[in-house]
C-alpha cells in the first residue's frame, strides 16, 4: 500500500491483532451494534477508540523517482472509556495495556523497504469522556514515523 494509507492500515491490523479485550472503533466509521457495548447485566463496557493522526511528510533520500525515500510523522491516540463512577484504574491499566502493543515498534515491511516505527508511549491524565456525562476517557498517545521508499 502507499504513503500514509499504508502507515493506517498497519497500526489499524496491530491493534486488532493485539488487543481483543474490549470492542474497538474507528474514525469515521460507524461502530458495530449494539451501541453502546453492554455486559450480560446490562451494565456499560469499557470500549476503545483508534485516531490516527498525520502530521505531514518530508524526503529523506533523492533518487530516482520510486526508489525516493518519505518519512511521514504522526500519532497514534488510543481514547479507552470507562463507564462514569467505575473508577479510573482499569481504564490506566487497558491504556498502559494498549501502549505496550506499540512501544517501541518496527512493523508493516512491504518488502520495499516501508516500515511503522513507534516510539514511547505515554498516557493521559484523563477526563471527560462525553458530553452526556456517561463516558470518563483515559488516552494513550504514540508518536511513530512511517518511512515510505516509493
Amino acid at each position: 500500500m502507499a504513503d500514509y494509507a499504508g502507515a493506517k492500515a498497519a497500526i489499524r491490523s496491530r491493534i486488532e491483532t493485539g488487543w481483543t479485550t474490549t470492542r474497538i472503533t474507528y474514525q469515521n466509521e460507524e461502530p458495530a451494534q449494539p451501541w453502546p457495548p453492554k455486559r450480560d447485566n446490562g451494565s456499560l463496557e469499557p470500549w476503545v477508540n483508534l485516531e490516527i493522526i498525520g502530521e505531514g511528510s518530508s524526503i529523506w533520500t533523492f533518487g530516482e523517482p520510486g526508489n525516493r525515500g518519505w518519512r511521514y510523522p504522526g500519532e497514534i491516540h488510543v481514547h479507552v472509556f470507562v463507564p462514569v463512577g467505575e473508577g479510573i484504574e482499569q481504564a490506566d491499566q487497558y491504556a498502559c495495556t494498549i501502549g505496550e502493543i506499540f512501544r517501541a515498534a518496527k512493523f508493516y515491511d512491504d518488502g520495499q523497504g516501508s516500515y511503522v516505527r513507534t516510539l514511547s508511549p505515554q498516557v493521559d491524565g484523563g477526563g471527560s469522556g462525553d458530553d452526556d456525562g456517561i463516558w470518563f476517557r483515559v488516552t494513550m498517545t504514540c508518536d511513530f514515523i512511517y518511512w515510505h521508499r516509493g
